[in-house]
């Protein structure tokens, strides 16, 4: 990553950082945290900042602001942008990302060529780790020498040959056309044309790989200006199509590939019941939920028998009081039951008919009502034709993963409706949830 990134609390105290911060700061990880972040950048104006961050508080809404960072014999000032993060509606942190404000002669006479080519070797790292983890196959090309600059893992899984930095595209003629059987070159690629300066795609091609292996792909690819303005490279991104009538499993099969890459994501280390739990939490947060509620619900998974509240507090590693939040919202959905232990009075939480599927009803309205946006302005409004298949097509496939959605979730809600109405009617132990309780009703879960 080439930006500084830092993570804080609601009330802008730094919680993490990344590399890049503590690179072109000069700190330690253990003393980039905290509420003196600003302190350490010597802000051009420290009235000013603070001003802008007590409005900040007080709105709830993005700003950016220019900090100074000082340097051996001057100062660097680095562009901020401040987006606050929110949970149920509340601010609960902010995240800021910062990218130096570089005057290029002042750089050279001020900078040694050591911390010049130290600074290169970071932006170069911090671009391959991106490529790397990038979910779909990127190849990147000089647009001068046409050799490859980049490329990452997915590209040459995709295509089926080895690339490399600094060779030519000649290892193409190993992959085979589908149609012809030709070789291919990049002459059938969008990128010729990227290299020419123009965007090109998405285009579908069907290849054979040189294990006999075939597959479509979806090429788009982009001409990269350079710094003067003739183009300097071309990225070409490389997706798998996975074709109508493939079979009942063979779009779970990219879909499941494509979520293991995600996954990989975090480390690739085996998926222990422990990892489960911090990766489910990872994982429901990026959907936008609380990480506390994921690791719940992959803790209530885990076991077959209803949970205490004292236990789950235990594994989670966090208080009572934040497993009650949770589960209190969680009960007020009907995702969860909750009933009083004979012998202790504590609190038992299980999962409602065993299953959860809200972060799906979630995602089903959602379409439904993109699906009905659309719908509305094509009734109201006279767009042109280009417009109109746009939209047209956007509609269409929301509505497609709405009904989707509505087939798979109805007769699982029906049940855990009927399994909820029989808990609570049938078990004396059986504690409702508290009347008028909603979602934007949980605080800060951790």
């Amino acid at each position: 990553m080439l930006q500084s990134v830092i993570v804080t609390d609601r009330l802008g105290r730094a919680r993490q950082v990344n590399e890049r911060w503590l690179t072109l700061s000069g700190q330690r990880r253990a003393a980039a945290t905290g509420p003196d972040w600003l302190g350490t950048q010597a802000p051009e104006d420290s009235l000013r900042a603070a001003h802008a961050w007590q409005q900040a508080l007080q709105d709830s809404q993005p700003f950016s602001a220019t900090y100074a960072l000082p340097a051996a014999d001057s100062s660097v000032n680095v562009q901020w942008h401040h987006e606050p993060l929110r949970e149920g509606g509340a601010v609960t942190g902010w995240l800021c990302t910062g990218e130096p404000i570089l005057d290029a002669p002042a750089l050279l006479e001020t900078a040694s060529q050591e911390a010049t080519l130290e600074r290169l070797a970071l932006n170069l790292k911090g671009l391959r780790d991106a490529l790397t983890h990038l979910p779909l196959g990127a190849l990147i090309v000089d647009a001068q020498t046409h050799r490859i600059r980049l490329v990452n893992p997915q590209a040459q899984r995709l295509l089926g040959v080895t690339l490399a930095p600094g060779m030519t595209l000649s290892a193409l003629s190993d992959v085979r056309l589908g149609a012809s059987g030709s070789p291919l070159t990049v002459d059938r690629l969008p990128l010729r044309r990227a290299l020419s300066g123009q965007r090109a795609g998405p285009e579908e091609l069907d290849i054979q790989r040189p294990d006999g292996s075939r597959a479509q792909l979806r090429l788009s690819a982009s001409p990269v200006p350079g710094p003067h303005g003739p183009i300097s490279a071309a990225i070409m991104t490389l997706e798998e199509v996975v074709a109508e009538g493939a079979g009942a499993y063979g779009p779970l099969s990219s879909d499941m590939r494509r979520a293991q890459e995600a996954v990989t994501l975090h480390g690739g280390e085996p998926v222990t019941p422990g990892r489960f739990l911090t990766l489910m939490g990872e994982l429901h947060e990026q959907m936008g939920f609380p990480s506390l509620e994921g690791r719940l619900i992959a803790l209530l998974l885990l076991r077959a028998e209803p949970v205490s509240l004292g236990e789950a507090a235990s594994v989670l590693n966090v208080s009572k009081v934040a497993v009650s939040k949770v589960s209190t919202v969680m009960q007020g959905r009907g995702d969860l039951q909750v009933i009083r232990s004979f012998s202790s009075r504590e609190h038992l939480l299980a999962l409602t008919d065993h299953n959860y599927v809200h972060d799906l009803s979630v995602r089903r309205v959602a379409s439904w009502a993109i699906s009905i946006l659309c719908e509305s302005l094509l009734d109201t409004n006279h767009l042109d034709a280009a417009t109109t298949r746009q939209i047209r097509t956007h509609l269409e496939t929301h509505t497609r993963v709405a009904v989707a959605l509505e087939r798979v979730l109805s007769p699982i809600e029906k049940r855990q409706a009927s399994a909820l109405a029989t808990h609570l009617r049938e078990n004396w132990d059986a504690v409702p949830a508290p009347a008028g309780r909603s979602d934007t009703d949980a605080g800060q879960p951790d």
